[in-house]
């Protein structure tokens, strides 16, 4: 019989959840990580300071050299710039939000297989516990074979829920 694995504390687990995202984020190319930093740079008060900053400075200088002023008032050349950003700047959004959900789902799917791996060793666990007390010949009407000590459906619990969905939508 081999000797089972040693157990990971749940800071070497966070390490090794951690270390395969990053590892995740280095595969992407080149412009991907690009979009995801204009991405997270757009979000930041910093970003909102340096765009006002930019506008009032562009404003400002057509009003005050009029002569020189390279977009004259009302700033067509500046509506234009502004409006081919708020796209670009949507899109790289867009982009890094859609990798965030990818990544959010590959974390629910470890989340559902830890789940799983934890109800069947509580499921054996229990089994084990009735096996003792029968043993023992502790009468108690908890001891009693009960559901808890099943194996889980997923599939009838999956189909359970989607019934349930349906059902709300129909109301």
């Amino acid at each position: 019989m081999s000797a089972p694995a040693p157990s990971r504390g749940p800071v070497e687990n966070i390490d090794a959840v951690l270390r395969v995202e990053r590892q995740d984020g280095e595969k992407l190319v080149f412009h991907h990580r690009v979009f995801h930093a204009i991405g997270s740079f757009a979000g930041t008060p910093q970003f909102v300071v340096l765009q006002c900053g930019a506008v009032v400075c562009w404003i400002a200088f057509g009003g005050v050299f009029p002569d020189l002023a390279l977009d004259p008032f009302p700033f067509p050349l500046l509506a234009t710039i502004l409006a081919l950003e708020a796209v670009l700047l949507t899109s790289c959004v867009l982009i890094r939000q859609n990798a965030s959900d990818r990544i959010l789902e590959k974390r629910d799917r470890l989340e559902l297989q830890i789940n799983l791996l934890s109800e069947r060793k509580a499921t054996r666990s229990l089994r084990i516990l009735q096996k003792v007390a029968k043993r023992l010949n502790v009468d108690d009407e908890d001891c009693q074979q009960d559901e808890l000590a099943q194996e889980t459906s997923v599939d009838q619990i999956a189909r359970g829920l989607r019934e349930r969905e349906e059902a709300e939508k129909a109301q």
